[in-house]
This record gives C-alpha cells, structure tokens and sequence, in this order.
C-alpha cells in the first residue's frame, strides 16, 4: 500500500490534505485482499456452522469475525496513513493538517468494512464451493471497485487518489458522511444476510425490523449518492497565506519556502509589463480556481518558479481559458509574440516562428514595445 504512494512523484509531501487524499487510494487495492481473506475466514467457519449456530447467534458470531478482520486491516491502513504523514513532516507542512484531513480517511476504511462483509458473506455461505471463494470475492470485490470508479457513479468511491494540487480544496462533509451511512448499511445488510442464509428458521422480529430499517437507510444514502454532483471537492477558504505586495504572493502552508523564488521569477514579468504600461496580475494565488487580468493560479509547478511553466501561467492571465488559439488565428499571432516578449525578459528559450512579427527581433525598442503591447491587448479582448 505505502509502495502505491510512495512510488509516485511526491509532491504531495507539502500539503497534508494530498497526501491523505493520495494515500486512501490504496483502499481499491487493500479492499479486494481483505474480501478474500474475509471468505477464507468465512469458509473455515461455515464447516463448524451446526456448532456455532447451537451455542452463538450467527449475527453476533459473524460480526465478531467482521471485526477482527477489519481492526487488522485497518491497522495496517493507519500505519501505512503515519508514514505518509511523517514524510509531510519532513517536509514541514503537518503543521497545515487540520479537521478536513483528519476525517478524509473515515470515508476511505468504510469500503473496507463492506468489502469484510461480502467475503465473509460469501465464505460462510459458500459451502461445498468454499475453495473458490477466496478469490472470487476479492475478483468481485475488485471489479466492482474498478466498475465504479470509472463509471457514472464514482461518488460511491471516489475516496482518493488525487494526482494534482489540493490547496483550497476539500472533500464536502455531505458527501463524506453519504459515503459512510451507505457503507455502513451495507456492510450490516451484508452481515444479517449471511446469517439469515444460515439459520432462516431462527432469525428474530428484531433482525428482521433492524434489516428493513438498514435497507431503508441503505436505499436512501445510495440514492443521495447516485444523484449528487459529481464535483466531490469544494472551495476551502484560508487555505493559503499571503506575502507581500506588487505583487501579492499566496501560498499553501507547506510551500511558503518557495515564496522568494518564486519572487525572484516573477519580478522579470512585472517589470516586462511595466515598459508597455499594461498592468500585471496585482496577485498570485495557489487556491485560484481560475487565472483572470488581476489574479494568476499558481501550481507546485510555478510554485517552484521554474521559468517556463511561470512564463505560461502569467501569460494565461491576459486571456481566458476558453478562448480558441487557432492555427493562423489572430488570437495565435498575438500569443506567439506576447509569449516571445515574456521569454526575452526572463531569459527563456523562445522559438522562432512564422507568425512572430520580425520587429520583436529586429525593430527599435519603441517599435517591439508597440508590437507586445498590441499582442497583450489582443489576447486580453478574448475573455472566454
């Protein structure tokens, strides 16, 4: 599990809330182990049924069984969550964890509950088939992750496994709590099936009224879930902290060591649109949602101030990202040369190319001020 997060590129070790998001991902992998290993438990307690069934109730002995099996892996989940976090540590960015990334793993053990349940489920009612039980259960439990995840209803396990930035955002508690109601009542439903299979004669008033009441329950959050929107993340305010002025830097917690670096790139830019006298972005926010004239999203791509991925994110600030750039459009002309003007002033590469106006290159420095001052304005008349 710890081998899925930590193989990957790992830039979430700055911020807690990627981390954890990151890390509940190994649930679709822990999920289908724990359902085969739950039906070999199963099976191994379904051949001493007529004992257990004479001198325990079949509830409370599969629920017994269910519990031990899921503290085991939760167990294991929890270990694998604090090495995560002490690489967050490392980094300097737990101080930034808070109420949303302490509950986003709640929502991620509650698959794992149900998954406990149907390979319990299916070993104790397995019988003579028992010896396949095992891995049909995680092969089932597995494709109905995959089944899931991909499809129209990834509300139901879209619990992790964010690949991008997560500064300003978190899961909404309505969908987390959905989330757990439903897998709890499905994982109890699972349960009072498996021993009404086993001893029907016997099951009591009371099972039976807790079975209707859990199915109600069951129905209601899986239809709450089905038609909710499928935007699982919400806006986090005061997610980030400012420094400084002209321009104002945001920043996530865990990326503040950045902030002059990132000064020291974007001062060029400034300064490049100051000789047009066009105004620049008066701020740059990692929680942006969308770049506009007055305000540039940042990315841990920018963050790090690397020259290129910060000349595109500044010039994506002068036009919006519905605007069409196509081949041999004006909008195409004005993008060559403004990004032409922005690359000279910071030192980066720039590309000669059939659009590019030859006075950037080879007019007077009024003439090459008036040509990017034009191509800004061009881009910035498209506000898709």
């Amino acid at each position: 599990m710890v081998l899925n997060t930590l193989l990957r590129p790992m830039g979430w070790r700055y911020e807690p809330m990627w981390a954890v998001y990151q890390y509940n991902f190994t649930v679709m992998l822990l999920g289908p182990l724990l359902a085969g290993v739950a039906a070999w438990e199963g099976h191994r307690l379904s051949r001493a049924a007529p004992f257990l069934s004479a001198h325990h109730r079949p509830l409370t002995m599969l629920a017994g069984a269910w519990a031990a099996l899921l503290a085991w892996a939760s167990a294991a989940f929890l270990l694998g969550l604090v090495l995560v976090l002490c690489l967050v540590a490392r980094a300097g960015a737990l101080a930034s964890l808070g109420l949303p990334e302490l509950l986003t793993p709640v929502p991620a053990l509650a698959p794992l509950g149900l998954a406990c349940a149907v390979g319990l489920a299916a070993g104790w009612l397995s019988g003579e088939g028992g010896r396949v039980a095992a891995p049909m259960a995680a092969i089932a439990v597995f494709l109905a992750f995959l089944l899931l995840y991909s499809g129209d209803l990834s509300e139901f396990v879209m619990i992790g496994g964010a690949t991008g930035s997560l500064v300003g955002l978190r899961p909404k508690a309505g969908t987390q709590g959905t989330q757990a109601a439903f897998y709890a009542a499905a994982t109890l439903l699972a349960l009072i099936a498996a021993a009404w299979g086993a001893a029907l004669h016997r099951l009591r008033p009371r099972h039976a009224l807790a079975a209707a009441a859990t199915a109600v329950l069951c129905a209601l959050s899986a239809g709450h879930l089905a038609s909710a929107d499928p935007l699982y993340l919400e806006a986090r305010p005061g997610d980030v902290r400012c420094h400084g002025t002209r321009p104002q830097i945001c920043l996530g917690p865990g990326y503040a060591t950045y902030e002059p670096r990132l000064r020291a790139g974007l001062t060029p830019l400034v300064t490049a649109m100051a000789e047009l006298d066009l105004p620049a972005p008066a701020s740059f926010r990692q929680d942006a949602l969308r770049s506009s004239t007055n305000t540039g999203q940042l990315s841990p791509d920018t963050v790090k101030g690397d020259r290129e991925p910060l000349l595109d994110m500044f010039l994506g600030t002068y036009y919006g990202s519905d605007c069409p750039i196509e081949p041999g459009s004006p909008m195409e002309r004005h993008h060559v040369n403004a990004r032409y003007w922005l690359a000279a002033a910071v030192g980066a590469p720039s590309y000669e190319d059939p659009l590019l106006d030859p006075r950037l290159t080879s007019g007077s420095p009024p003439e090459r001020r008036s040509v990017a001052r034009t191509a800004f304005q061009g881009l910035a008349a498209c506000d898709g």
